[in-house]
């Protein structure tokens, strides 16, 4: 697995030990549940790392080739356009809203771990004439406040002796920006910040609020995760077996339907790879968070259709699935699904993100 989607999943490398052990996976063995699907239509392939898609103006589809720092526009026909292009830098967090196109341009570290060092990660966009600016830089934002900096991940309940055996296995949220998912609205964008474990709106102007810090996800340590964490070269001493850990909740998409701000989390590395994978909702005038979905493989992308019906694409799932009563059920069956969107009748969706040899695809399929 490549740093960078580890980094794109989960900002937290202490989180490695305990995300999750195989009955939790088992317990979201719903997600698994499909249905006889619309056929699909792929539109394009070969694509690199394309781990956001949205909808452009003209009928075009925007796709991040994240990792080769492109942002493509590819029309209802498969031609390719590309928009942008800054090698060396990471590209994401596509969204589109009344002829401007946002999205980010993140530095990308030197080091051997994602988030050993704060950089630059900025809100960019492009208006209908093609003019280009920077909105804001977040990693001035999480320099100066780190929402999450008090938060105590990891083991919190062990005894001094106890957690002296694995002192790795406690930290508070590092300085560490990484925006990932972004909704426009009037006035601004929501932003969701996969390094600050935050909900983040900023506005045309480039003034930055602090929207949600979201609450660390509890894990109980049991023997399976302990022989699973054994299996990484990671020791979880038998003091802790019983006890809750408490993985950063990495938001890794979000999207807006009425008063309510949907997104979806990722508890922690290597959370990406096993079905420990949330969604919830929140008002955004209240503040009330609800749970949508619980036991999902890797949820980077979400998206709501006009019936308020929730489509989730699940990275190491099924593909993307509908959410109905807490329950996913498999509509788009794909390897890799990375992101998923919805306009009207038609769904959009990057699959084969990670897959180095063949590439990835943009695939739509019309919604009954």
């Amino acid at each position: 697995m490549r740093s960078r989607i580890a980094a794109a999943a989960a900002a937290g490398v202490l989180a490695i030990a305990v995300a999750a052990g195989p009955a939790a996976a088992h317990q979201g063995s719903h997600h698994a549940k499909k249905h006889h699907p619309t056929p699909a239509t792929v539109v394009a392939s070969q694509l690199i790392s394309p781990l956001k898609v949205a909808f452009g103006p003209k009928g075009s589809y925007l796709v991040t080739e994240s990792f080769v720092g492109k942002l493509t526009s590819i029309s209802a026909k498969g031609v390719k356009t590309t928009v942008v292009s800054a090698p060396g830098q990471e590209i994401g967090g596509v969204s589109h809203r009344d002829g401007t196109t946002y999205y980010f341009n993140n530095d990308q570290g030197t080091g051997p771990e994602p988030g050993a060092e704060l950089l630059p990660a900025r809100l960019m966009s492009i208006d209908h004439r093609g003019n280009t600016r920077q909105i804001a830089d977040l990693s001035v934002f999480e320099g100066a406040h780190n929402p999450d900096g008090k938060t105590v991940y990891g083991v919190r309940d062990a005894a001094p002796a106890c957690l002296a055996q694995a002192p790795y296995l406690q930290t508070a949220g590092e300085v560490f920006s990484h925006p990932y998912a972004s909704v426009p609205v009037n006035g601004g964008v929501y932003v969701a910040d996969a390094g600050a474990n935050s909900i983040l709106h900023v506005t045309d102007t480039g003034k930055v609020k602090l929207v949600k810090v979201l609450p660390a996800e509890p894990i109980t340590i049991d023997a399976q995760v302990v022989a699973m964490a054994a299996g990484m070269g990671m020791d979880i001493p038998q003091c802790m077996v019983g006890l809750k850990y408490y993985a950063q909740a990495v938001p890794t998409d979000i999207t807006l339907s009425g008063q309510w701000l949907y997104y979806t989390v990722l508890p922690g590395v290597p959370g990406e790879s096993l079905g420990v994978g949330k969604a919830y909702r929140m008002n955004v005038h209240s503040g009330t968070t609800q749970l949508v979905a619980q036991g999902l493989a890797a949820p980077t992308g979400i998206a709501v259709d006009g019936k308020n019906n929730v489509y989730v694409a699940q990275l190491f799932g099924d593909g993307v699935s509908v959410v109905k009563n807490g329950k996913a059920t498999t509509v788009l069956p794909a390897a890799m699904a990375a992101d998923v969107a919805v306009r009207g009748t038609t769904l959009a969706a990057v699959t084969g993100a990670l897959d180095e040899e063949n590439g990835g695809s943009l695939v739509t399929m019309r919604l009954r």
